[in-house]
């Protein structure tokens, strides 16, 4: 028997009522597999199945998985898994590429696969091939075995490509055939045994855990996505006592460090593969699991899944005199190893036919030898050992195993390469030098054609990527101020008016560089009335009539206004790179009792300081004046621009004037321009304005503007004339704003015509300044300008082509581009439209590969260089590459120091052996506990440690606060020992009010992490912990009381509504009636979110409180700590539950586990009567995100507690797994939804 189907023919009548596969609660016998299997083949023969035709299988993990495959194999085709984890365009690619004529997917999947298959492709479910074997039952009674022959292909599976495309490798059935029976004469892959099918379908070790069945042995399928999540996996193996299971070793650590791998009794034989297992780890596992076996498994897809395996001694697994890594071992029957000048090459029946349709390529790596023999080169580098097995010595090629995964570097580079901002780019691999994680490591060389940056030429590293935050820093470091220094001792004037009106706050706020446009359709009456509009004046008045409250509200519009929403400080101006460079200075005599000088006004502080009188002996003026004079600081911008720094200086001037300009005329005055930045303040007059001196051009983009077809058209006499056809286009906008550019409906340019050399730049800025005040719904960004130095931006240059050919003068110009902006953009006071500038070209780029790329592909950092190493022969040198000190990778750059004080020291210590550091040595008091790999499990062992050590009382959530060693020793020495409020941050990134979310029974909230990491909606993110988690609180007895402390907390860090409030599980009630609270004390709550509000679903009767014997009750008591339900768990009491839990979670210490209990045994029974509940009503929208599985919530039986319907969300996840990745990926998207993200 030498083919896949005759091995299972054979397995059934020898068991045919055994179990042959389970998933969750459902399983199929040897006989339903089979019959299932011939059922689905002979319905693929109907459809034209012939050998060596290939079928697709597009299907999740299921029952049904298992049973295409077999179906596919049964029909005498070979199978091509497209795993649905993949991303579109892979799966559509293979489908072309391998020719499947037919696809097996799910019913759910039928549209996805329809849309992505070329046409002329069948897609079928397993539904329609029953429904084909009902209706042909009199014709075919009984589906029988097809005639395969053992050199045809059983399947063909896709692995990266050196070409940019992965390549299908052909395995036929001999090959597979004797792969399997190996593993069942070497490592018990036979009746009896239960191996878990974890690794996503495209990958070969999937295929012997599908094809488990044929040598006799269950297969036990896993959830979708349980191959990167270690407490789901772990689950899954207790859960059908799994005996066999194997992994990679990043996933075998994982699974070390959950500490529960001790707990997987029923594991007989763990296998590792896809990367060098370490002996650390070896003895890490073999430590773990007594009564297991660890084998280390070798083999390119080229040679079936396992081309050798090497069991592990226990006995010689600590020798330190031993290699660091574990042999490969020895070659899996049939198959025989060669090393031909180091290279390891494989022969024998596991080697495959070659690669589909790729007749050079197959040449190049399978070779023939004089005798005849068909060897594959592999292309990894390796060695004899002494005691005859083989030991692996790394790649000879670009080809890598990276984290388990094969990976192809010049696959992804050649994916970068298609971006279309990337000249040239090359991929490598570094190790953190301290944890030795692998790290994917793309260098890019930008094309200065589509992806022009600042300072294109000479520009800084920050405008490549964002990860110095260095624009942040000047940002906020308000270099444009003048010193204290400077000020001290200076005669200073308080100002009245320093609290803005309404009226500022919204003139001010609205006043945005906008890069998004969400307002819907623009006319051309739209650009009309926008480009027409002028401030209106109310008369006119001496300037010697402004009082000091005159002066004060009119250079408060100048100042600076802040938001709770907002990192940064908001002004009535623009300026590039939102530096605020330009000092303000009022030269004033006669005007609202100042003394005769010239001031500077600080923005900050609403005050003037004198810096300089009259000189002495001079005339005194005769009439009253009022000049302002703008001065820009070069030392202000520098850390950030390099080229134009004068012209940007001077455009920022501009806008500032362009903003007395508006506002002066509602005071009954104007202002003038005097050359040299400086300005008189004159009564107002229409008749002798000076507005700004320019041409202006309007682009409409396509048909964007209605009523404007595409096109360049100047705007004279008060309408718009067509001059052009040509546009500046997307790529002559810098890199990081050309999507803001296709979301543009149009372009602006304008064009100084001024004679006064010293004011072009002025008035560029005044000219969009007017149109940013403008109203009229239409926002605003600039994009590009010319230069007197020569350095243009390329829409300037651009726009020089465009007037040129024209016929049409040219000046110094400024570009912006536009749309029109909601009433919400409008009035938003946060950072919404700056978010899209946190990020860089490499940043962007990274996100973009997410589309292209499956996930361990996409590169762990993005390195823009100005130009990539070439060898001699013009190839990109990555040897010389990888010696660049820019690409090294460690803790963001951050210095390494070594423990300074007996604190740090005893910390460090702490710290390696809490995130397995081989050396304490290699930590670094700068490192952040999170960046270094740290996880909320890990979390608490370490703080339990410390606690312990030091005899401290640090909270848990001490880590989120400070989450370095300097910090935490500061805290422990007692120069920082304020206490810590329970509002966990657990994402502190956001320019919009925060998130707070209570987490489930037990109020721990380190289990919401991954939801505030991934639900990247711009807030921060703060979990509300339980009263009484932290030693000497007590819990509150009531749910109101407990509701009470917390809104008191939130007030503390948001002082004033609207709140956002989430609640998990039990969470969902404290959510509940905080919204209630605090809408009772007048604030507005802006969505009140319960998320799997609804208990779930236990065998015992839920009813009874919190009584350990109440099955119901311990069940939900252990799912606290467990993170799912176990009904065996029993305990006697309290002393004997916390004994067990200390039991199963070592890293926990018994003290906390006994305040978590007590805070469950406070809560278990908090509920609404129904007259509470006809007490509370809230009038927020409220959402309701359902668990499968759960009970019914507290509120859906109940009416009259919301004054509108909530909305009811179902999701696919579990209680508890909707926490988890991948599970979590659903919540993320339906609560972006509801937030319309």
């Amino acid at each position: 028997m030498r083919t896949l189907d005759r091995l299972l023919h054979a397995e059934t009548l020898h068991r045919p009522d055994a179990v042959a596969v389970v998933y969750e609660d459902e399983s199929l016998t040897f006989r339903e597999l089979s019959e299932g299997a011939l059922v689905l083949g002979q319905y693929l023969r109907s459809l034209g199945a012939r050998p060596d035709d290939r079928i697709g299988i597009h299907t999740e993990p299921s029952l049904e998985l298992v049973v295409a495959v077999w179906g596919a194999v049964c029909s005498g085709a070979a199978y091509v898994p497209l795993s649905p984890d993949y991303p579109e365009e892979r799966v559509r690619y293979m489908i072309e590429d391998s020719s499947a004529r037919i696809v097996v997917t799910q019913e759910h999947l039928r549209a996805r696969v329809a849309g992505l298959a070329p046409p002329g492709t069948t897609v079928v479910t397993l539904g329609d091939a029953v429904r084909h074997a009902w209706a042909t039952a009199g014709e075919n009674p009984e589906p029988q075995p097809y005639g395969i022959r053992d050199t045809d292909l059983a399947y063909v599976l896709y692995t990266s490509g050196s070409t940019g495309r992965p390549k299908g490798v052909m395995v036929e059935h001999r090959s597979i055939v004797s792969q399997l029976r190996w593993m069942a004469a070497e490592h018990r892959l036979a009746p009896g045994a239960v191996v878990v099918q974890k690794t996503p379908m495209s990958f070969d070790a999937a295929q012997w855990e599908i094809l488990a069945p044929a040598v006799g042995a269950r297969v036990a399928v896993g959830p979708p996505g349980v191959h990167r999540d270690p407490e789901a996996l772990v689950d899954t193996v207790r859960r059908h006592r799994v005996t066999m299971l194997q992994g990679v070793p990043t996933l075998l650590q994982a699974l070390v460090d959950t500490e529960r791998l001790a707990g997987c009794t029923s594991l007989r034989r763990v296998y590792s593969g896809g990367e060098i297992l370490s002996r650390n780890l070896a003895a890490q596992l073999l430590a773990a699991l007594p009564a297991a076996d660890l084998v280390n498994l070798y083999g390119p897809t080229e040679c079936t899944i396992n081309a050798s395996s090497h069991v592990v001694d226990r006995a010689t697994v600590d020798d330190p005199a031993a290699p660091a890594a574990i042999p490969i071992g020895r070659p899996a029957h049939g198959t025989a190893f060669h090393i031909r000048d180091g290279e390891l090459c494989v022969s024998g029946v596991q080697v495959a036919r070659g690669y589909l349709d790729r007749p050079e390529l197959t040449a190049e790596r399978f070779l023939t030898t004089d005798t005849g023999e068909r060897l594959y080169r592999t292309g990894d580098l390796a060695h004899w050992n002494e005691d005859g097995t083989v030991q692996f010595a790394g790649r000879a090629d670009n080809q890598i195993k990276l984290r388990g995964f094969r990976v192809e570097l010049d696959e992804i580079a050649l994916a970068i390469e298609n971006h279309d901002w990337v000249r040239n780019a090359a991929v490598i691999v570094k190790d953190e030098p301290r944890t030795g994680f692998q790290n994917l490591v793309a260098c890019v060389e930008l094309s200065p054609r589509e992806a022009a940056l600042m300072d294109q030429g000479n520009h800084g590293a920050h405008h490549q990527s964002k990860e110095s935050k260095l624009q942040v820093r000047a940002q906020l470091s308000n270099a444009g101020l003048r010193p204290d220094a400077d000020l001290a001792g200076r005669p200073v004037v308080v100002l009245p008016g320093r609290t803005p009106t309404g009226r500022m706050r919204r003139t001010v706020f609205a006043r945005k560089t906008y890069r998004f446009y969400e307002g819907g359709e623009v006319t051309r009456g739209d650009v009309l009335a926008a480009l027409a509009r002028r401030p209106e004046g109310i008369g006119s008045r001496a300037v010697g009539s402004l009082t000091a409250a005159d002066l004060g509200e009119i250079l408060r519009w100048s100042g600076q206004f802040t938001s709770e929403e907002r990192l940064l400080p908001k002004y009535g101006y623009a300026s590039p790179g939102a530096l605020y460079a330009t000092r303000l200075y009022v030269e004033a005599h006669g005007i609202a009792g100042l003394e005769p000088g010239t001031y500077y006004y600080h923005p900050v502080r609403h005050q003037l300081y004198l810096t300089a009188e009259p000189a002495a002996g001079s005339r005194p003026a005769e009439e009253p004046f009022l000049r302002l004079a703008l001065r820009g600081v070069r030392s202000a911008i520098e850390p950030v621009y390099r080229n134009n720094v004068q012209e940007v200086l001077e455009i920022e001037a501009g806008h500032l004037a362009g903003l007395f300009e508006d506002i002066l005329p509602g005071h009954g005055l104007d202002l003038r321009p005097c050359g040299d930045g400086v300005f008189e303040v004159v009564p107002y007059d229409e008749e002798s304005r000076t507005p700004p001196e320019v041409d202006v051009y309007v682009q409409a983009h396509g048909d964007a503007v209605t009523g404007l077809p595409e096109g360049q058209y100047a705007y004279e006499d008060g309408d718009l004339r067509r001059v052009s056809a040509a546009l500046v286009e997307k790529r002559h906008v810098i890199a990081i704003n050309q999507a803001v550019y296709e979301r543009a409906r149009l372009g602006i340019t304008v064009i100084a015509r001024t004679a006064h050399a010293d004011r072009a730049y002025v008035d560029l800025g005044r000219a969009l300044q007017r149109l940013q005040l403008g109203g009229h719904g239409l926002g605003f960004m600039s994009a590009g300008y010319s230069s007197r130095s020569g350095d243009p931006l390329p829409a300037a240059r651009r726009t020089d082509e465009i007037l040129t050919a024209a016929g049409r003068p040219t000046g110094p110009s400024y570009f912006f581009v536009g749309g029109r902006v909601s009433r919400e953009q409008a009035l938003s006071e946060g950072m919404h439209e700056d978010t899209v500038h946190m990020k860089g070209p490499a940043e962007m780029i990274r996100d973009d590969l997410a589309h292209h790329l499956p996930d361990y592909m996409i590169p762990n950092r993005v390195v823009v260089l100005d130009r990539l190493p070439l060898s001699a022969n013009g190839k990109v040198d990555t040897r010389a590459l990888a010696g660049l000190a820019v690409v090294d990778v460690g803790l963001h750059g951050r210095p390494h120091v070594l423990p300074r004080t007996r604190t740090e020291r005893r910390l460090a210590e702490a710290w390696a052996a809490a995130l397995k550091y081989e050396d304490a040595g290699a930590v670094s008091v700068l490192d952040d506990f999170f960046e270094s790999g740290g996880n909320s499990l890990i979390a608490v062992a370490l703080v339990t440690r410390i606690n312990r050590e030091f005899d401290a009382r640090l909270p848990l959530q001490i880590l989120f606060d400070r989450p370095t060693i300097e910090k935490l020793a500061h805290r422990l020495d007692g120069a920082a020992a304020a206490p810590s409020s329970r509002l966990v941050r657990l994402h502190a990134a956001g320019a919009r009010p925060p998130v707070f979310c209570w987490p489930g029974l037990g109020g721990y909230p380190m289990n919401l992490r991954h939801l505030a990491e991934d639900i990247g909606i711009d807030r921060p993110f703060y979990g509300v912990q339980a009263h009484g988690i932290n030693r000497g609180e007590e819990p509150y007895p009531t749910i109101r009381e407990t509701a009470a402390a917390d809104v008191a907390a939130i007030r503390r860090r948001q002082p004033a509504g609207p709140y956002t409030l989430w609640g998990y599980s039990f969470g969902a009630r404290v959510a509940f009636e905080s919204a209630h609270l605090l809408e009772a004390a007048g604030e507005q709550v802006e969505n009140l979110f319960l998320i799997a509000p609804g208990s779930p679903k236990v065998r015992a009767s839920q009813t009874g409180g919190a009584d350990y014997r109440n099955p119901a009750f311990v069940t939900i008591l252990y799912s606290v700590f467990a993170g799912a339900l176990d009904p065996t768990v029993t305990a006697d009491g309290r002393e004997d539950f916390v004994r067990r839990v200390a039991a199963d979670f070592p890293s926990l210490e018994r003290e906390l586990i006994g305040r978590i209990v007590a805070i469950v045994e406070e809560t278990f029974a908090f509920t609404y009567t129904f007259r509470e509940l006809t007490e509370r009503r809230v009038t927020c929208p409220v959402t309701l995100f359902k668990a499968a599985g759960d009970d019914y919530a507290f509120l859906e039986n109940a009416e009259g507690w919301s004054a509108r319907p909530p909305t009811v969300v179902e999701l696919d996840a579990d209680h508890y797994g909707l926490l988890r990745r991948p599970d979590l990926n659903e919540l993320v998207k339906k609560i972006r939804y509801r937030l319309g993200q």
